[in-house]
C-alpha cells in the first residue's frame, strides 16, 4: 500500500474488486471505499470478509467496469488489482476509471506484466489462458505505458516486483482440470533453466515447482481542468 497515494480524507473506487482484497487493504487508511464488481458471488465473499474485519467504510456494488455507474470526477483515487488482463480491450475500463477520477486525482493499476518479447509474451499469455480462460492478455511495460497515455494519464510512478508463485496452488485457485494442470506442469518443467521461453522463469524449491510473475504498480495522474480564458 505504500506505493498508493492515500490520504485519510480520500474517497476511493476499487474497480473489478473481486473478493475485496484491495478494498480491505485500503479501507483503514481512507474515508470511504466503493468496491464494484460484476460477479455477485465474489461480492458476497467480499462483504462477508469486510464484516468479519469490522470494516464499515466499504460500500460494495454490482456493476460493469466498462460502464461505471458513477458521475464524472467523483473519486480521489481509482484503483484496480489484477483486473486489466481480463479485459479484451483494457483501454475501455481504464478510460472509465479516468472519467470518474477527480481532476488532479490518481489512477492506480496493479497487474501482471508480460515479457517485452512478443513471441515469449504470447506463450506466457497462452499458458495463463489454459489455466484461467478469463485471462485475456497481460501487457508488457511498454504496452502499459501506452495504455495510460491513451487514457490521458501522466504516469507518476511505475514499480515492478517479482512474485513467487507455487504451481500447485496456482492451478488449484482456478480449479484447473487435471489434464490441463498436467500439461502446464510438463511445459514448465521443460522450461527450467536460465533462458525461459515461457516468460515464467520456473524453478524447483524443496521439491515443489514454482515460477515468477512480474507485477507492476502503475500510478497515473489525471490532468486538471483547463481554466477558461
Amino acid at each position: 500500500m505504500d506505493s498508493l497515494p492515500l490520504k485519510k480524507e480520500f474517497r476511493v473506487l476499487d474497480v473489478a474488486a473481486g473478493t475485496g482484497h484491495l478494498s480491505r487493504a485500503i479501507a483503514p487508511r481512507v474515508n470511504e471505499v466503493a468496491a464494484i464488481d460484476l460477479t455477485p458471488a465474489m461480492l458476497a465473499q467480499a462483504r462477508e470478509e469486510a464484516a468479519r474485519q469490522n470494516l464499515t467504510n466499504i460500500v460494495f456494488e454490482e456493476g460493469n467496469a466498462e460502464r461505471l455507474p458513477y458521475e464524472t470526477g467523483r473519486f480521489d483515487l481509482v484503483a484496480s488489482r489484477l483486473a486489466l488482463h481480463h479485459f479484451e480491450k483494457p483501454i475501455i475500463p481504464l478510460r472509465e476509471m479516468a472519467r470518474v477520477c477527480k481532476p488532479d486525482g490518481r489512477l492506480a493499476a496493479i497487474d501482471l506484466i508480460a515479457p517485452e518479447d512478443p513471441k515469449i509474451a504470447e506463450t506466457y499469455n497462452s499458458l495463463e489462458r489454459s489455466r484461467d480462460p478469463s485471462h485475456t492478455a497481460a501487457l508488457s511495460i511498454t504496452q502499459m505505458k501506452a495504455l495510460f497515455a491513451d487514457a490521458g494519464l501522466a504516469i507518476e510512478t511505475l514499480e515492478t516486483r517479482n512474485v513467487e508463485v507455487d504451481f500447485q496452488r496456482w492451478t488449484q485457485m482456478t480449479g484447473t482440470a487435471p489434464g490441463v494442470t498436467e500439461a502446464l506442469k510438463e511445459r514448465l518443467l521443460k522450461d527450467l533453466g536460465a533462458d525461459s521461453e515461457t516468460g515464467m522463469r520456473p524453478f524447483i524449491r524443496n521439491g515443489a515447482l514454482k515460477f515468477l510473475q512480474v507485477w507492476a504498480i502503475v500510478v497515473g495522474k489525471k490532468a486538471s481542468v483547463a481554466k477558461r480564458a
